[in-house]
């Protein structure tokens, strides 16, 4: 059993043999755990730069937006709002202003059919036919007609809009004191 416990413990022999080389894996392995991190350290600085840039750009865009918005909700809107107030007005007239047409149209179509109308009773060629009858000329007139009472129509004028309906006066300050003084 002693000669066991020697053949475990190693001769001084092979430890003093096996030094050398146990010092250089030992530099080899310290080789390996020695990292220059300049570089990565370098990278890492000049991309947290980058990202830090765009940050302040993003933070600019931001605030440009919101004061864009604000902008746009405290002035323009309001204003954008008036302007819409205004283009209903304008509508408004347009309608009116459709509704007069219609109203002129109506009305020169009613006095269109009755200057026809009066061309047809007092045609030009109903005047030349009364001429030809009341020459005593037997050629033109073969039998004598006692000659029938003209019956004239009487004109009566159709009502037609008037432009005060659709379009009242505006009043005028001369106006208003002219007719003040009077």
């Amino acid at each position: 059993m002693a000669e066991e416990s020697q053949q475990k413990q190693s001769p001084p022999e092979k430890t003093e043999e096996m030094l050398p080389v146990l010092e250089q894996t030992c530099a080899d392995y310290s080789q390996y755990l020695d990292v220059n991190t300049d570089k990565e350290r370098k990278m890492i600085e000049d991309s947290i730069e980058e990202m830090l840039t765009h940050l302040d750009e993003f933070c600019g865009v931001v605030d440009m937006v919101r004061s864009e918005s604000n902008l746009a909700l405290n002035k323009t809107l309001p204003e954008l709002y008036e302007r819409s107030l205004e283009i209903r007005k304008t509508y408004e007239r347009i309608d009116q202003l459709e509704a007069f047409v219609n109203v002129v149209r109506r009305n020169v179509n009613m006095m269109e059919e009755l200057v026809n109308q009066a061309e047809r009773d007092y045609s030009s060629l109903n005047s030349i036919k009364s001429l030809f009858t009341n020459i005593k000329m037997p050629i033109f007139a073969p039998k004598p007609v006692a000659p029938k009472p003209e019956v004239r129509k009487k004109f009566v004028p159709p009502e037609i809009f008037k432009t005060d309906d659709f379009f009242p006066p505006k009043e005028d300050t001369k106006t208003s004191t002219v007719t003040e003084e009077r």
